[in-house]
Order: C-alpha cells, then sequence, then structure tokens
C-alpha cells in the first residue's frame, strides 16, 4: 500500500479486494463520525419539541429544520472524501486493470457513472432539502423521489468495477511490469 495513487504497476486481485474494503470501512468511519453529531442534534431537537408541544407536525417540522441545516456540511464533507477515497481506489483498479493485461483506461467504465452520481449528488440534496422546507413528509417519499436514479447509476458503477476487478491476472510478467510480489508466491 506504499503506492496509495501511483498508476504504474500491477495490484492482485487480494491486494485489490483488501485495499477497497479498506477504503470502504474508511468511508463508513468517517461518515459515522460526521453523523453523529447531526443524530445527537436531532434527537435532542425531537425530545425538546415533543417536550414543549403536543403537536406532532410542530415536532416533525423542528426536526426536519435541523437534517436541513446540517445537510451542506454533511454533503461537502461527503464529496470531499468520496474524493479523496475514488482517488486512491482508481489508482489501485488501474494497477488491477494492469495486472489482467488491460489498459488503465478501462478504469472510466465505471469511473464515468460514478463521476455523474457524485456530480449530480448536490443537485439531489439540495432537492430533498427544499421537499423537506415545505413541510413534513414520509422519509421514504422524500428518498425515493430524488434519489432512486443515483442510486441506480451508482449500482452500475459498482457492478462494472467488480467485473473489472474481478479478472483473472496474467501470468509472469506483462507489458505493464513483473507480477505482484504477493502473487508470486
Amino acid at each position: 500500500m506504499g503506492h496509495l495513487l501511483t498508476l504504474t504497476g500491477r495490484d492482485s486481485r487480494q491486494e485489490f479486494w483488501l485495499y477497497a474494503l479498506f477504503l470502504l470501512i474508511l468511508r463508513w468511519i468517517v461518515g459515522t463520525v460526521a453523523a453523529a453529531p447531526l443524530m445527537a442534534s436531532t434527537m435532542s431537537t425531537a425530545f425538546d419539541a415533543a417536550r414543549n408541544s403536543s403537536d406532532p407536525q410542530a415536532t416533525a417540522t423542528a426536526v426536519q429544520a435541523n437534517i436541513t441545516a446540517a445537510l451542506p456540511q454533511l454533503m461537502v464533507l461527503t464529496i470531499v472524501v468520496g474524493l479523496v477515497t475514488m482517488a486512491m481506489l482508481v489508482a489501485s483498479l488501474v494497477r488491477r486493470l494492469h495486472d489482467t493485461g488491460l489498459s488503465g483506461w478501462f478504469v472510466l467504465l465505471p469511473g464515468v457513472p460514478y463521476l455523474v452520481t457524485l456530480a449530480a449528488a448536490p443537485h439531489e440534496v439540495a432537492r430533498t432539502m427544499a421537499m423537506m422546507q415545505q413541510g413534513p413528509h414520509q422519509a421514504g417519499e422524500v428518498l425515493h423521489a430524488t434519489n432512486w436514479s443515483l442510486a441506480a447509476v451508482g449500482w452500475l458503477a459498482l457492478a462494472l468495477l467488480v467485473a473489472l476487478a474481478a479478472r483473472p491476472s496474467t501470468s509472469g510478467a506483462n507489458r505493464y511490469g513483473p507480477p505482484p510480489q504477493d502473487s508470486r508466491a
């Protein structure tokens, strides 16, 4: 893992998947740590609103206002963490493609749908926030109305990534270098 952003050389399947798992766990930890204050604040707002009002609509409105206020900061953090981990994953995928004998340019197959999803995220979050500010909605209704197409594109990117990364390695040296260290044993 000493070559986090290197686009040359080769990564074995095992090295790629362990690295991808590490990045997934890293994103989960950062997301959890970032969302914890929002969750605590939202719960506090909900309890305060419920104590001070018997109107469920007022409680729902207060909770939605709390979430809506925090979404821009969470969105920025999500985009920054997404870009950093994506760059690291792309570099590893390029090396994995080299190990299978393919050009690193094949990284664009899953990369383009992922970038489309990332580029559309701010608009979709803004749309979700606008719907939430109109008043209480069922959570599933809001998410379904705004995010289903992004999820579909994201799943397409993931399927393409798995298909490319699961390809068998070429035996011996290829035009991208010798086999990775962990596959020589």
